[in-house]
């Protein structure tokens, strides 16, 4: 009953913190992400797990739907709770070192911005990296990318070409992440993101990219390596961040739902898996 109470209080806290007096995605729509997400986690927690979300501003469409699908994560499966932050204002005072301490992950969902000064006197990001190189866990959704924090998760958003139905490749199909997808490619409608500037495989471990033999459209990368999703390491700590979630109905999709929250586990600590950087791209045939 306690467990029940407080993912009931959570609920109603995703709303009453914004100010919304409504919920923040239809009933209809709550369904079926509900019928989504997984009824139980791929693994057993080591320990009770908290993750801190972070979802305050821009996207409202994905953002909304990725709040309703964490917290069913939260409930149906008891991975993990949740502690949501979604006032911008509050951000300085709760993305401080003491604060981020009581969390065994951190997940920014569908925000961007993150030059926001600490009460402490560094950024955000800032704190973010000291607390993932510390052994924190960080999970990035969408737009986690479109602002300075992109630089602890490994990329910073450069446009997003492709919007609609695209092919999405598994580029680690061997990887204990990916194994959702048994090997097998599969297409979205979503806004696809491209990365320039700090992207590298050389620090990235690649699970998803966007298969650029199905698309006529051509980015910005002369190497066509256009990422979906990746995991990485920051000292102690471990990063997860998938780009799908632009459109709320990828959170009505059980495969990614299910490889969102066995990325969720690794970043708190329970799912093993490598992050040996992917390294370069192979010599084209």
């Amino acid at each position: 009953m306690k467990r029940i109470a407080l993912c009931l209080a959570l609920a109603v806290a995703v709303h009453a913190v914004a100010g919304e007096t409504v919920p923040r995605v239809k009933p209809d729509e709550l369904a079926r992400i509900q019928a989504a997400i997984p009824k139980q986690a791929r693994v057993k927690p080591k320990k009770p797990r908290k993750m801190l979300v972070l979802s305050y501003q821009s996207h409202n469409g994905g953002r909304f739907a990725g709040e309703a699908a964490l917290d069913l994560m939260a409930k149906q499966t008891g991975a993990f709770e949740l502690t949501f932050c979604l006032d911008k204002d509050k951000l300085a005072e709760v993305v401080v070192p003491e604060n981020l301490a009581k969390y065994d992950a951190v997940c920014v969902n569908n925000s961007t911005g993150g030059r926001v000064k600490a009460v402490n006197g560094k950024t955000i990001t800032e704190n973010i990296h000291d607390y993932v190189a510390a052994g924190g866990g960080l999970v990035g959704i969408h737009s986690a990318t479109d602002n300075a924090i992109g630089e602890v998760f490994g990329g910073f958003f450069s446009g997003h070409p492709w919007s609609g139905k695209v092919f999405i490749r598994v580029d680690d199909p061997d990887h204990a992440l990916t194994k959702v997808f048994a090997g097998e490619g599969f297409e979205v409608s979503d806004e696809i993101y491209q990365f320039t500037k700090i992207y590298t495989r050389e620090k990235l471990r690649i699970l998803l990219t966007l298969d650029m033999e199905k698309v006529k459209k051509p980015g910005k990368r002369e190497d066509n390596d256009n990422a979906v999703s990746w995991v990485r390491t920051i000292g102690k700590g471990r990063v997860f961040y998938g780009s799908l979630g632009h459109n709320p109905k990828i959170f009505e999709m059980p495969k990614i739902m299910q490889f969102y929250l066995d990325g969720i586990q690794f970043a708190l600590g329970d799912l093993e898996a490598d992050t040996t950087p992917s390294g370069p791209l192979p010599a084209a045939k």
